[in-house]
C-alpha cells in the first residue's frame, strides 16, 4: 500500500516538474524570439547606418519588446503550473460545453 502511494506520489511529482520545465523552455524561446525579431529588423538597421537616424527607433522598439518578452514569458511559466497542478484533468472544451449549454 505504501509503495504504490509512493509511486503514484512521484509520478504525479515528476509530471508536475516535467510540465514546468517544459513551460520554462517555452518562456525561455518566447524571450529569446522576440529579441531576435528586434535586433534582426530594428537592430540591423541601426547597425547598418551608423549615422544614428534609427538609434531612437531602435531604442522605442526594444522598450517595447522587453516588457512584452518578459511578462509573456511568466505568463507561460505560470500556465504550465496550472497545467502542472492539473495534471491533465483541465479539460477546457467540457468546461467550455457546460458554460454554453
Amino acid at each position: 500500500m505504501f509503495m504504490r502511494k509512493l509511486k503514484t506520489g512521484l509520478r504525479l511529482l515528476g509530471t508536475f516538474l516535467l510540465r514546468i520545465l517544459l513551460g520554462i523552455v517555452a518562456a525561455y524561446l518566447w524571450i529569446t524570439g522576440l529579441a531576435f525579431m528586434g535586433r534582426a529588423t530594428v537592430g540591423r538597421l541601426s547597425d547598418r547606418y551608423m549615422d544614428g537616424r534609427y538609434d531612437g527607433l531602435r531604442d522605442t522598439v526594444f522598450d517595447i519588446i522587453n516588457p512584452i518578452a518578459w511578462y509573456g514569458g511568466w505568463v507561460l511559466v505560470g500556465i504550465a503550473i496550472i497545467w502542472g497542478f492539473s495534471q491533465g484533468r483541465l479539460n477546457i472544451r467540457r468546461w467550455l460545453r457546460k458554460q454554453h449549454a
